[in-house]
């Protein structure tokens, strides 16, 4: 018998964002030159306090984020993107209705991973109606007929 862990969506969110911090994090440690004691030494803590919060043993509050920042030289940037949808191939994206204040139109993007497709929204602004008329099923098909008829 074997144990699968469920992790909810928003746990798994948060995981991943505390796992690109540290990440980045490590990274400008090692661009910055610097070792852990010295880092300490501009801080004013001991080199295991360091250890643990770029290992992910401590948990990061933003002062201290900014703080290990200060000290390794480096500036902290912060932003909020939307939210992508990523659909595998025989399913749609689930998405609510624009409304006529902000219309919505999903913009796809082809990804290189197994044919997944990731759709964005983006704000467009204002509907317009396509510039030719889209032909009906029957006329289509009557013009293959004619077509096919006439070769």
């Amino acid at each position: 018998m074997s144990y699968r862990m469920q992790i909810d969506a928003k746990s798994k969110n948060a995981g991943r964002f505390v796992r690109r911090v540290q990440k980045e994090l490590q990274t400008a440690l090692s661009r910055s030159g610097l070792r852990q004691q010295q880092v300490a030494e501009r801080l004013g803590v001991d080199r295991s306090i360091i250890n643990r919060r770029l290992s992910g043993h401590a948990n990061l509050t933003l002062r201290s984020i900014a703080d290990l920042a200060w000290a390794m030289d480096h500036h902290v940037e912060f932003s909020l993107k939307p939210k992508t949808v990523v659909v595998t191939a025989n399913e749609h994206p689930k998405i609510a209705a624009p409304t006529y204040m902000a219309p919505v139109i999903m913009q796809a993007a082809a990804t290189s991973q197994g044919g997944r497709i990731t759709y964005r929204a983006a704000q467009v602004p204002e509907l317009t109606a396509p510039a030719t008329a889209v032909p009906s099923r029957n006329s289509v098909s009557s013009n293959v007929v004619h077509q096919h008829e006439s070769a």
